[in-house]
């Protein structure tokens, strides 16, 4: 029965063995209600330190594991009906301060969604991949420095879901790691066509190193 140990232990296992690691790890528990929030901001391995100008694209992948869901991982709650859905949810960020940032937002959507299409075709390059295009949101940020409103950066955030509610009645515990690996793994592929895509002078590489690679 799946548990929110294995959930927490197959993701982290996934990204290493994918080469993304966490710049964030939060994880809030809610004792009034017995709910509990993961949520780890992915990107991949990147070679000098991070600051506010040179962010990569990343991924914040989250679940909330509520009373219910702990129920049924006790085998105390045994109708898959009555308990709340179990969704890894994926957003995925794209900061752009350099000169695509004065592109139109069709301009940046369509960008986005070659880059994701890409990342489909490397993972899956034997499938016919036919899916409708992914939701992007446009947000532009401006300051203000006493006289103007100057734009500063661009932010692109696109959602997605994981269902996991077939994991609940899997008793093999290799069917969800192969199938956390596999999300990972196109997550880490989009987040490489995002760069690509974004900041192509970078040759795909961004500018992260981690404390203990430095």
């Amino acid at each position: 029965m799946l548990s929110y140990d294995d959930l927490v232990e197959g993701l982290e296992d996934a990204w290493i063995v994918a080469g993304l690691h966490n710049h964030e790890l939060v994880e809030n528990v809610q004792p009034e209600n017995h709910e509990r929030t993961y949520k780890a901001g992915l990107m991949p391995e990147y070679i000098e330190s991070l600051n506010e100008e040179t962010m990569p694209p990343w991924v914040e992948v989250s679940f909330t594991w509520s009373a219910l869901h702990q129920l049924h991982s006790e085998g105390r709650c045994t109708d898959t009906a009555e308990v709340d859905p179990l969704d890894l949810t994926w957003v995925y960020n794209v900061i752009i301060r350099n000169a695509l940032r004065e592109r139109s937002d069709q301009d940046l959507v369509r960008m986005f969604h070659r880059a994701v299409d890409a990342a489909l075709k490397q993972c899956y390059p034997a499938e016919v991949v036919a899916t409708a295009p992914v939701a992007v949101e446009v947000r532009r940020v401006y300051q203000y420095d006493g006289e103007t409103m100057n734009l500063v950066y661009v932010q692109l955030v696109s959602p997605n879901i994981t269902d996991l509610s077939e994991q609940w009645s899997e008793t093999d515990p290799r069917v969800l790691e192969g199938m956390l690996q596999s999300e990972v793994d196109l997550a880490g592929t989009v987040l490489r066509t995002l760069m690509k895509a974004f900041y192509p002078d970078s040759g795909g590489r961004g500018t992260y190193r981690s404390v203990d690679t430095a």
